[in-house]
């Protein structure tokens, strides 16, 4: 699986070792997944049985999920992956979230951008990312990385639940020069 580096963070796969990190930061924050489609995890057993699909996943050869580890501690604060292909493989949808304590420093940003690179490097043609009505700061991030606003949108609240929330839709294209 591939590793991406930015000034300051660490895009990596996911490890065995990674439940309890990602519960300690932010699975468990009700913060953090209030903008999010999955409830705020009650244990870490909670966590681990998501991090097996996502082991599995990658194990199956899915390359596009990352944990965001900060360089200067090692800290694991957050996680940005595709969760959406077009058919064709050419559009895909990306999602992320950082632990409460790390919004507002740049690295949703950082990592974005990263990761907007990484996939126009391997033949995706067009990215789009959503983010919760109420949660303006995500889409700061997104305009940020060069994506714009297209639409407002509804989607699925929480997981299991057939309530609709709004979402802000935003995308980017890749041109000739990327």
């Amino acid at each position: 699986m591939s590793t991406i580096t930015t000034e300051r963070l660490i895009l990596r796969p996911f490890t065995e070792t990674d439940a309890d990190k990602m519960f300690k930061s932010w699975t468990w924050d009700e913060r953090v997944s209030r903008y999010c489609r999955w409830h705020p995890h009650k244990s870490v057993e909670e966590t681990q049985v998501l991090l097996n699909h996502y082991l599995q996943k990658a194990k199956n050869g899915f390359d596009f999920r990352w944990g965001i580890e900060l360089k200067s501690d090692g800290s694991l604060i957050g996680i940005i992956d595709v969760v959406d292909f077009s058919h064709d493989n050419r559009i895909v949808n990306v999602g992320y979230n950082l632990a409460f304590e790390h919004w507002h420093k740049g690295y949703a940003t950082e990592a974005l951008k990263s990761v907007i690179k990484h996939l126009f490097n391997n033949g995706v043609e067009k990215i789009i990312a959503e983010h919760h009505i109420d949660n303006p700061a995500s889409g700061r991030v997104m305009e940020k990385c060069g994506m714009r606003f297209i639409k407002l949108s509804k989607t699925q609240a929480k997981f299991d639940s057939d309530t609709l929330c709004d979402v802000k839709v935003y995308e980017i294209i890749k041109t000739v020069e990327e």
